[in-house]
């Protein structure tokens, strides 16, 4: 498979077809956040910081009621979102799709479709992630269980607990970090079997394993190029990001929480674009690979026969009679499931008449004699 030629194709669809941003921007920047990773201590505010922060603390106290009212809000939004965001995944898989087919790329198809699976693509995920999660967490319970039984019954944890508490963050991250990538793969393949085949969440995630077994390396290969890109991505957000991050960080020291605040507001405006044709992109490259690693490609110019029916070639053209005139074709078959014809079969035409011979010309007649002139009187 030419994976490179993929990347131009995704490229140039996402370029071309801007509502593919939009449903980029739900579908993936709508959980993206960008800031910094300053950390200070308490030496780095002065006492009109402290005071601002001692007026902040009063005014919860007496707005209590409006700041529950606002986390009720805030959550409502953030679940709106989340709801939006599974159908945006879903719709822009189905416009990819359309694109590439030659269809209208319209963001009212897209939102229907992605409503109308919604479950599906919620359902893959959940069934994929949720077991790794419960996993982490049970993994992390055993892992540091010895170590808080130790300092709960107030001995010094031994040397061993150190050691199997490490050796357990090697292995069982490393074992979580696979699954996580299988997991990742099967919910990126599955959701568009869900999507285009429109097959269930379980027999989605069958297909997108089968895939993965039978086509491991060209999806192995895909998925590194997309590791690769998603590494560049980074570090240019990330060299954006360290500029406003220097803004917040003189703001902060400078006891200007409002400055900071602004300037982290301008920053994650200023990552909204970059971040919708990201995860537009993303999506649309692996819509195009999963294309091509099914077989999906449209034939220019041919139909595929209607469901149900039975092509049935064309009879051969019968030889001329030496008469000239051509043999009738055959007979159609008798229908299926239903009495034979009465023979004779009927020719669909009469055959051509012979041509008649030529009339001999007749021979001319001869000329009348002159009549005797008549006797005096």
């Amino acid at each position: 498979m030419d994976h490179i030629g993929v990347l131009k194709r995704a490229w140039t669809v996402t370029w071309r077809y801007r509502i593919l941003w939009l449903f980029g921007l739900f579908a993936g920047g709508a959980s993206s956040t960008g800031g910094s990773n300053y950390q200070f201590g308490t030496g780095d505010f002065d006492e009109a910081t402290f005071r601002q922060f001692e007026q902040f603390g009063y005014w919860i106290e007496e707005n209590i009621a409006l700041v529950f009212a606002a986390a009720a809000a805030f959550a409502l939004v953030g679940l709106a979102l989340f709801v939006i965001s599974i159908a945006a995944k879903g719709g822009l898989v189905h416009l990819v799709n359309n694109a590439e087919e030659g269809r209208e790329v319209r963001g009212m198809d897209g939102w229907s479709a992605g409503f109308r699976v919604w479950f599906r693509v919620f359902g893959i995920g959940f069934v994929l992630f949720a077991p790794i999660v419960l996993i982490s967490g049970l993994l992390l319970l055993a892992i540091f269980a010895p170590l808080v039984g130790s300092l709960v019954s107030g001995g010094a944890p031994g040397p061993e607990a150190f050691v199997g508490m490490c050796g357990g963050v090697l292995f069982g991250g490393a074992l979580l970090l696979v699954a996580g990538v299988i997991a990742g793969v099967l919910d990126t393949l599955g959701v568009r079997h869900a999507v285009i085949s429109g097959t269930g969440v379980f027999r989605s995630i069958g297909a997108a394993w089968s895939d993965l077994r039978s086509r491991f390396k060209d999806v192995a290969v895909m998925w590194l190029l997309m590791f690769a890109v998603g590494i560049a991505y980074g570090i240019a957000v990330g060299m954006v990001a360290a500029v406003f991050g220097v803004a917040i960080a003189v703001a902060v020291l400078g006891g200007s929480i409002w400055g900071a605040a602004v300037a982290g507001a301008v920053l994650g405006l200023v990552l909204l674009l970059p971040t919708a044709i990201y995860s537009a992109f993303i999506s649309t490259v692996w819509t195009i690979f999963y294309r091509r690693l099914t077989g999906r490609e449209v034939v220019q110019g041919a139909e595929p026969p209607a469901a149900g029916t039975r092509h049935v070639p064309p009879a051969p053209p019968t030889a001329p009679q030496p008469g000239g005139s051509p043999m009738p074709p055959a007979p159609p078959p008798p229908p299926q499931g239903g009495l034979p014809l009465a023979p004779p079969y009927a020719p669909p035409y009469a055959p051509p008449a012979p041509p008649s011979p030529p009339e001999s010309p007749r021979p001319p007649e001869p000329p009348a004699p002159p009549r005797p002139p008549a006797p005096p009187e």
